[in-house]
């Protein structure tokens, strides 16, 4: 289906790069750290299993139009302030030039926090071309039907639980899922070893995995990431050693955090192919033209990160290879129809977990002239689940970003209801819960370790931190991209 590439896999141009690499486990580059003023002073406390906060990180070197819609998606639902990694090109490497700083920069910001903050989630996202789309409480409420679902196979596959190199096999770390491999070639264990879909087989109709439309999804894509911060802190440190060990500046990748997460990823599932089948590996015969390889991986080393994806897109819509499964509706049909491939468009009905979070002008007072509930307003979905899509990641033409960006629901009212929700988010008791799910109230993480569901400053539209605990207000990032192509036909006046 895929040209095949034979993988370059070199020692990474001497023991002067390597050292410098490996060497950064253990130091972090002086840019990155919290600076002498604002320090950076987690002081974390958690009642367990009651109170945990929330680390929403955008890795991103500056603003732009794309940034700046991400930034308003998520001002407009709710989510916290976000924490910016690699900004102003911070860090041993330089986002400007390299996808690779999101490894680094990231993995510094986790080591940063204390131990306390180990069941707290973190939230990665891609700066320059996602839109958040449903609530944070529906968001972190699939996290957890995600990771049940993938342990269902494990558990299917009389694995769950075992242990591999002293780590138990279970999932806690959420990637998106992704109908195109890259940059591995078909013949790599991150392509071939890794688990199928589990969406039906038919998903896709009769000519299901023939061609790359009707592929089910199965690839990682590293644009999103999800998962509890000690679980985060432990891959991306391995990711960070593929990183050391497979770099080579010579091969055309070699800047992709993707292929080292992807690397990951498939040594976890070689071992847990051993471990299913007896220590028997069983690659594909895809002839010769393919070169099928299979990682020597070291007796005893841990392998296991809980590394699964989110086959179904309820938290992470991908677009590539999506074009005709991706669609803006109103959920307001009478009938249930999710795995009823055989009903009408017109009978699909909301998923509950939509329907009864905060409605969509939650945050706006009664006299606004919009008050509809998530029925009522056209959602991006999926046509193959039937459901909305917690976000929107474009993947592969980027020219979408301008094509679809005014499908979103909260046009045109995007600017206005933004404001809402900062202002009720401020107004709030101190720490604010911004989500309530199963009995756990999520807060917001700050890089400056306060409490405060809002940062420093008067901006009327909020802002976000920068990991070394700058506070950045929306004026300094995003008033040069105040315009028709962000808010779209923003009415006058003010809520």
């Amino acid at each position: 289906m895929y040209p095949p590439r034979r993988l370059a896999f070199i020692a990474a141009g001497g023991f002067i790069l390597l050292a410098f690499l490996v060497g950064y486990h253990f130091t972090s580059s002086g840019a990155s750290t919290a600076s002498s003023e604002t320090g950076n002073f987690y002081s974390f406390r958690h009642t367990k299993h009651e109170e945990k906060q929330f680390h929403l990180i955008f890795p991103a070197t500056g603003p732009n139009l794309d940034f700046c819609k991400l930034l308003l998606s998520a001002g407009i639902l709710g989510y916290p302030e976000p924490i910016f990694v690699g900004w102003e090109g911070r860090g041993v490497y330089n986002g400007t030039e390299s996808h690779l700083f999101k490894i680094t920069e990231t993995l510094t910001y986790l080591r940063s926090l204390p131990a306390s903050a180990d069941e707290d989630m973190v939230l990665i996202l891609d700066a320059y071309d996602i839109w958040l789309q449903l609530r944070p409480e529906v968001l972190i409420s699939r996290y957890y039907d995600v990771i049940r679902k993938n342990d269902d196979r494990l558990r299917d596959e009389g694995i769950y639980g075992k242990k591999l190199a002293g780590d138990k096999v279970q999932h806690s770390i959420i990637f998106g899922p992704d109908k195109i491999f890259w940059p591995q070639g078909p013949g790599h264990p991150a392509v071939w070893a890794v688990p199928q879909s589990y969406l039906p087989e038919n998903a896709f109709g009769p000519e299901t995995d023939t061609n790359m439309l009707n592929v089910r999804p199965r690839w990682l894509n590293s644009g999103t990431i999800m998962g509890p911060a000690k679980e985060m802190r432990e891959l991306f440190s391995a990711t960070m050693d593929q990183l050391s060990r497979h770099y080579d500046a010579g091969w055309e990748f070699h800047g992709s955090d993707q292929y080292y997460f992807a690397e990951v990823w498939a040594e976890q599932e070689i071992n847990r192919m051993k471990l299913r089948d007896d220590g028997v590996i069983t690659p594909p015969d895809y002839g010769d033209d393919v070169e099928v390889t299979i990682p020597d991986i070291p007796e005893g080393k841990k392998t296991e990160y809980g590394i699964c994806l989110d086959y179904e897109m309820d938290l992470f819509q991908t677009a590539a290879a999506f074009e005709f499964h991706v669609l803006w509706m109103r959920f307001n049909g009478s009938n249930p129809a999710y795995g009823d491939s055989t009903s009408r468009i017109d009978q699909w009905t909301l998923r509950e977990d939509v329907a009864r979070s905060a409605g969509p002008f939650a945050a706006a007072p009664k006299e606004f002239p919009e008050q509809k509930s998530w029925k009522e307003m056209h959602l991006g979905a999926n046509s193959i689940t039937h459901a909305p899509f917690g976000l929107f990641h474009v993947t592969g033409d980027k020219t979408v970003r301008d094509r679809w960006w005014p499908r979103m629901w909260f046009h045109p009212h995007g600017e206005a209801l933004m404001k809402a929700s900062k202002r009720k988010l401020s107004g709030g008791k101190k720490p604010a819960t911004f989500a309530d799910v199963n009995g756990v109230k999520w807060t917001q993480a700050r890089p400056d370790g306060k409490t405060k569901p809002m940062g420093p400053g008067k901006d009327e539209k909020g802002g976000a931190w920068r990991d070394d605990g700058v506070y950045i207000p929306w004026k300094d990032m995003c008033a040069p991209f105040e315009d028709d192509r962000l808010y779209l036909r923003q009415p006058k006046g003010e809520l």
